[in-house]
């Protein structure tokens, strides 16, 4: 991998293929409406996107709908069981299909009635038969990848891709690994963190939830629950993670027994803006995407799922959504104003040789990311 060009000419202040000796990515990648527009295209239309767990869609013609930047998506189980995804774009007038989760016999445009099978093929249009050579097999509905990753369902809207279980192969040992019960999980809750929506750009939450640099300051609770001391942080190719394999189970966020089966604090990250987690106690992991809404707007949302003595609204969820994640929130908030100011462009990236969870060498990665995914629009 060829070192980046100098970002802003005026600073000459390169990423760098190390993070010891590299800048942050310039404001502008965080601020400038082009920029977004290059990331819808060149990023999240060209990614693996988590749309719902496989028990989300047991029976025929149960769906989830997506939002991926300007598209929408659903997932569906047919009437033979095979999960396929479509654009939720009505091949007449392009009213959207579906809404939320739930289940559909044939799938009907609230429009102007017409209908699909399960499978997508165009089964009724009203007065089609009067129209000169009309051809329904040219309405069928748009299709794009799907893939089932540990339970999760992917869909991909490029037209060539590589299947997540083979660019993922690594992280997919390493959470069965880490979450050995996850076969017996299955989704308790949805979860919004931090509220119905961040007035950040979703770089600057991505970033965010990649570093503990902050949480010593930032966090006080957090911090409680793990010996930030242990607390350790590694990248990979397109996912990094931290770990707290030492935890408190009486600390100021919330109590867990010692003799619970989830002891770690575990934190995936997967390109571009999926995040899968785990906090001490009662078996449990929440798999969360953090979706552009605009350039300076984000939802960071997702499921939590977990075992059958599951207890909604326990002491550990009213810590993340009262405590947690409203701070997360309001950093991310003021960071966004803060990029647009005239006294700041670039920064430089705290790590250690040991990369210590409390580094920040999985932020430097993200940016390297998005850096080479936007340029390769120039070549």
């Amino acid at each position: 991998m060829s070192t980046p060009r100098a970002l802003v000419p005026e600073t000459n202040n390169p990423l760098g293929e190390s993070a010891d000796r590299g800048f942050t990515l310039p404001a502008s990648y965080y601020t400038d409406q082009a920029i977004y527009e290059l990331e819808k295209e060149n990023i999240f239309y060209r990614s693996w996107q988590y749309v719902c767990h496989e028990s989300n869609l047991t029976n025929p013609g149960d769906y989830a709908t997506k939002q991926i930047a300007d598209e929408n998506i659903f997932v569906i189980r047919d009437d033979n069981g095979t999960l396929r995804g479509f654009y939720n774009v009505c091949r007449h007038r392009a009213h959207q299909l579906l809404q939320g989760r739930g289940n559909s016999g044939r799938i009907v445009c609230p429009y102007h009635a017409w209908a699909y099978s399960r499978s997508g093929e165009l089964t009724f249009a009203r007065n089609s038969e009067l129209v000169t050579d009309f051809d329904a097999q040219q309405f069928c509905l748009r299709a794009v990848n799907i893939e089932n990753f540990l339970g999760f369902i992917f869909v991909n809207l490029s037209e060539t891709v590589e299947p997540l279980n083979s660019l993922a192969a690594d992280l997919y040992t390493d959470i069965r690994e880490k979450i050995p019960y996850i076969d017996q999980l299955s989704l308790k809750e949805p979860s919004v963190f931090g509220g119905n929506g961040i007035r950040a750009g979703w770089k600057v939450v991505v970033d965010n939830y990649l570093e503990c640099y902050h949480c010593a300051n930032a966090h006080l609770d957090f911090s409680d629950i793990i010996d930030m001391n242990c607390y350790q942080m590694d990248t990979f190719g397109l996912w990094s993670r931290q770990i707290g394999t030492k935890t408190k189970p009486q600390n100021s966020a919330y109590p867990f027994s010692s003799t619970d089966q989830q002891q770690d604090a575990v934190f995936w990250y997967l390109w571009p803006n999926t995040t899968l987690f785990s906090l001490p106690g009662t078996p449990n992991l929440s798999v969360m995407s953090i979706d552009p809404m605009d350039a300076d707007y984000s939802i960071f949302a997702g499921d939590i799922f977990g075992l059958d003595n599951y207890e909604l609204n326990d002491s550990r969820i009213n810590y993340v959504n009262v405590i947690l994640g409203p701070e997360d929130q309001r950093l991310c908030e003021s960071v966004q104003l803060g990029l647009r100011s005239r006294s700041y462009n670039q920064g430089r990236f705290i790590v250690n040789s040991k990369h210590l969870g409390t580094a920040e060498h999985a932020v430097h990665q993200f940016h390297m990311h998005v850096f080479e995914a936007l340029e390769s629009s120039s070549q």
